[in-house]
């Protein structure tokens, strides 16, 4: 009865020294499992103490109290670490995402508007803690604050605060996280078609508030079958593409260059986005003087496209060929994956990629559907530099074959007459100004006009990063170059709140208990025996 009596007083003293552990995990409610370990420790420490009184008593006499007195101090040092430990690790916290899609993380776009902030951006959401969408907002809201110092964010409770909802007049249908900065103010929505998640739409909307100056137009040409910003037909429009230039300080605007000769001047970038019917002499010359003028050009001209811009390209050393890429490791062939491998490093749009740390390669590979070649010149006008932006593997060729019979196609590389791989799909282009005065005209020619529509921009996820960080260098604003959020593959286990309470005592609470009250047990019995 005395060993019995003295492995009972251990447990039931780490059930009573537990208790302020599951006062914590139960939200400082005082439940009843809170009031089963108290009752359960307090009746073990009672037991231990009516059959092991005479040796505690003798305990606390001569040399057994001195070297009681330093295991207690030695305890409480401890104990005292701990908590220093804990403090510590509080004021200053450290994270690291081991998930392959690194789910946990906040993209690289975000990271960078954190960084620059100068001010506190203050965040508002009208979510109650029972609402499905409290508890992943304030996933990523904790993420955005370990980022900076200046994120500030608080939920309000709809149904306690209808004074503040009135006042800011929040509706359950409506915006219902406000997003200031110094005095400006965004309003976003969860749930929107299209949207990749809360961090899309809380980034979106700091940088909206945190952009400096006037919108930049972005004209997109129209007249000869080219991309449309709006429609019903994912495969023939950009409204995805509008909604990113609209979401980063840009304005999308259709000019038709039949109905004026000249580009407007407000245009900032011109966009060729896949014209079916060729250009007459009278647009290439509008667009030639533009460019003369310091203007820029971004061109999608895919297999099926016209050709007709291809004298003026040519003019600016970049050369767009009459082929067909084929990709032959894909289950289709016409869709060509970019090799991350052979992008120019030291180039703007992918020069902070590849600065330090571990480069995601898979992460920075683009899908070019139905792409022709686009390539340097051999011998580039003087003062222009150009270089090939995108490029395949050795597993690909450009056909000159006439390609039919869809994605079910045969086709076979010919030596002499086909391109061997890797083959160039994008280049860009700038002018040198004599005299370095002022920034020249700059171009970006993608083999691609698939590359951008509804069906491909998102679902490759850094087709949309290459296309942005490409408009980014053609305005000169290589601050916006980023990864920007995206959806991510990650496997959920959904559990409820009631299985995650219980998930969550077991694992922080009774099993390390018991672990500790079995190995003092074992540790005291050899110890008697």
């Amino acid at each position: 009865m005395i060993k019995l009596g003295r492995i009972a007083g251990i447990v039931g003293l780490v059930s009573l020294l537990s208790a302020p552990l599951t006062l914590f995990l139960w939200d400082w409610q005082f439940t009843w499992v809170l009031v089963a370990k108290l009752i359960f420790g307090l009746v073990l420490i009672a037991f231990w103490l009516s059959t092991n009184f005479r040796g505690i008593r003798e305990r606390f006499q001569g040399r057994s109290a001195f070297y009681g007195g330093f295991t207690a101090l030695f305890t409480l040092m401890a104990l005292a670490g701990v908590a220093i430990v804990n403090y510590a690790a509080h004021k200053h916290p450290w994270s690291r995402d081991l998930t392959e899609q690194r789910i946990y993380s906040l993209s690289d776009q975000t990271t960078k508007i954190l960084e620059e902030l100068e001010a506190d951006v203050t965040v508002t959401a009208f979510y109650g803690p029972k609402e499905r969408e409290y508890g992943l907002l304030q996933n990523f809201f904790e993420r955005y604050r370990y980022g900076s110092s200046h994120f500030v964010f608080e939920f309000i409770d709809p149904v306690v605060r209808q004074d503040l909802v009135e006042q800011h007049k929040i509706h359950q249908n409506g915006p219902r996280i406000i997003v200031r900065y110094q005095e400006r103010e965004e309003r976003v929505r969860l749930g929107e078609e299209g949207q990749s998640g809360p961090e899309e739409v809380i980034t979106t909307a700091l940088v909206k508030i945190t952009a400096s100056g006037d919108k930049k137009k972005i004209c997109f040409t129209t007249g000869h079958g080219e991309k449309a910003l709006e429609g019903e037909d994912p495969r023939g429009i950009l409204s995805l593409l509008k909604q990113d230039l609209l979401s980063e300080g840009y304005w999308a605007d259709a000019i038709s260059l039949l109905e004026q000769p000249r580009v407007p001047a407000a245009c900032e970038v011109v966009v060729l986005a896949g014209p079916k019917e060729d250009l007459i002499e009278d647009e290439i010359e509008s667009l030639d003087n533009f460019l003369r003028s310091g203007g820029r050009l971004l061109a999608f001209l895919g297999v099926g496209d016209s050709l007709s811009p291809a004298g003026l390209l040519k003019d600016y050393g970049i050369v767009v060929g009459r082929d067909t890429v084929i990709y032959t490791q894909s289950r289709r062939p016409l869709e060509v994956v970019t090799d991350p491998m052979r992008y120019p490093r030291t180039h703007p749009v992918f020069s902070r990629f590849f600065k330090g740390g571990v480069v995601m390669l898979n992460e920075l590979q683009a899908i070019f559907p139905m792409t022709r070649s686009v390539k340097k010149s051999l011998s580039p006008p003087q003062g222009i530099e150009v270089t090939e932006l995108a490029a395949s593997s050795n597993h690909a060729w450009a056909e000159t074959d006439t390609i039919t019979g869809g994605e079910q196609i045969s086709v076979t590389f010919d030596q002499g007459k086909d391109t061997p791989g890797p083959v160039p799909l994008a280049a860009v282009a700038e002018v040198q100004p004599a005299g370095g005065s002022g920034p020249g005209p700059r171009l970006a020619v993608f083999g691609s006009s698939l590359l951008v529509v509804d069906a491909a921009y998102r679902v490759f996820p850094f087709n949309r990063n290459l296309v942005m960080n490409t408009l980014a260098w053609l305005t000169f604003e290589e601050k916006k170059i980023a990864i920007r959020p995206r959806f991510r593959a990650a496997s959920l286990l959904r559990l409820n709140e009631s299985q995650m309470k219980f998930i969550t005592f077991f694992t922080t609470d009774i099993l390390p208990l018991f672990i500790l009250a079995f190995g003092i047990a074992v540790w005291q019995m050899r110890r008697w025996s």
